[in-house]
């Protein structure tokens, strides 16, 4: 039996963070994972680290949060990251027309330097051909080009961890936890993997398993689970460049990414069962991504080699799936529920992964009646300093509280961004201000 000032359940890339965090502020943490480190919602992601530029829609403040968290991210993981060129065709029929399209990454400019994004090119149908060969040609209007970071998902949550171990924190994988110990009415530890570790404070960050986790200390945490599919082909390269595809249906979009990992279709967003579990790719889901992706290609694939799928821990709250906030929080489960020595992050991202832990490890230190500052955005996962970290403005904490239940309000507030963007982008088109790129222009950048 060990004791630490913090034990920190979950090893993906947001537990993995808080454990770090923790460390390098001093803090004696004990990190458990039922499995490898990123095995789990880290591996199944579209392995992005990205603002969210459809969020603009409903969720605008997530999109400036994950931007300015995602700057942090490259500054201090940048060797897992690779720049990739994404475009975005647009055609007659589509729910959003090419006007409204650029709009959006107009606003998403607005972000882009936040984590070293490029502006947004707009293409012709002609240079959009020459760039995605086998692109359909019929009701081309033109595409627009963008950039967001690939990343080595799993590599990026054990490299995290082994940031954490080399400041001093301790980890244990193929630990499931099995009982959370109590004492007082208040949490002391846990067991996990036949050992007993107990801890000042215990951090529940185990993604869609969170409930679960809650549950074996008597509360609840409650979550609603989305199912991401993605279909995997060996081929490395079946594009030369990432695209943003208008899905069957019209409702949604799916990613094609080319990476070291395959080239990867999707991700479905699905309601899931209640229990991470029992989460399964269906036929349907199959069908949807592979229908949707043929709709651009007429000689793409008839057959994927595998698939992957995941549950993403989205904060339970009201709204249709589309206007759900990717938002995270905090739960105090002493105020909520009058367990002390217990604290749960649930929801977020990837892309903000660094913010989420850093936002429970103050909560943590306030418990403690430590001082110690965050440190994770300063040093790279090596132990580098970071030496030249932008002053961007971070969103308003209290503005995205408010907001996170009010999904109407949130979408109203977002709109309005892009309805004041649409009558800018309107007049700078009707005065030739809006510039129109080819493909050497968009070789010239990204190759």
């Amino acid at each position: 039996m060990t004791e630490f000032d913090l034990v920190v359940v979950g090893g993906g890339v947001t537990g993995a963070g808080v454990a770090r965090d923790a460390a390098l502020r001093g803090l004696k943490v004990a990190l458990v994972e039922k499995a490898r480190p990123g095995g789990g919602t880290t591996a199944t992601s579209t392995h992005l680290i990205h603002g969210g530029v459809r969020y603009l829609l409903y969720d605008r403040l997530t999109t400036h949060s994950s931007c300015w968290d995602s700057g942090h991210i490259v500054r201090t993981s940048g060797d897992l990251l690779t720049r990739l060129p994404i475009v975005w065709p647009v055609y007659k029929g589509h729910a959003r027309g090419l006007e409204t399209v650029e709009t959006m990454f107009e606003e998403y400019d607005r972000f882009q330097p936040m984590k070293y994004g490029r502006p947004h090119l707009r293409l012709t149908p002609e240079a959009a051909l020459k760039i995605v060969p086998g692109l359909t040609a019929e009701g081309l209007l033109g595409a627009i080009a963008f950039d967001e970071w690939w990343v080595d998902a799993e590599a990026l949550a054990r490299r995290t961890l082994e940031s954490a171990q080399a400041a001093g924190a301790e980890v244990f994988l193929d630990a499931p936890a099995t009982e959370i110990l109590k004492e007082g009415g208040r949490v002391a530890g846990i067991r996990a993997g036949g050992r007993e570790l107990r801890g000042k404070i215990t951090v529940n960050a185990a993604g869609p398993w969170i409930d679960k986790v809650s549950t074996l200390a008597g509360v609840r945490t409650p979550l609603r689970l989305m199912k991401g599919t993605h279909l995997i082909y060996k081929n490395k390269a079946l594009t030369p460049v990432g695209l943003l595809l208008e899905a069957e249906g019209k409702n949604r979009y799916v990613f094609v990414v080319p990476s070291p990992l395959g080239t990867w279709v999707g991700p479905t967003d699905l309601p899931g069962p209640d229990d991470p579990d029992e989460t399964r790719t269906t036929d349907d889901e199959i069908g949807y991504l592979t229908r949707s992706v043929k709709r651009y290609f007429a000689s793409w694939p008839e057959r994927h080699d595998s698939t992957i799928v995941g549950s993403r821990p989205i904060l339970g709250q009201p709204g249709s799936e589309k206007q759900l906030s990717r938002d995270f929080e905090v739960y105090d489960h002493e105020s909520r529920d009058g367990l002390g020595g217990f604290l749960t992050i649930g929801g977020g991202k990837m892309s903000d992964y660094r913010i989420m832990a850093e936002t429970a490890v103050d909560e943590v230190c306030r418990k403690l009646g430590v001082s110690a500052a965050c440190r994770t955005q300063s040093l790279t996962l090596d132990g580098k300093p970071v030496t030249d970290i932008p002053d961007w403005p971070h969103p308003s904490p209290d503005l995205k509280k408010f907001l996170r239940t009010k999904p109407l309000l949130r979408e109203l507030h977002a709109l309005s961004y892009l309805g004041a963007g649409f009558a800018t982008h309107l007049a700078r088109r009707a005065a030739g201000l809006t510039p129109i790129s080819d493909e050497n222009e968009f070789r010239r950048r990204y190759q």
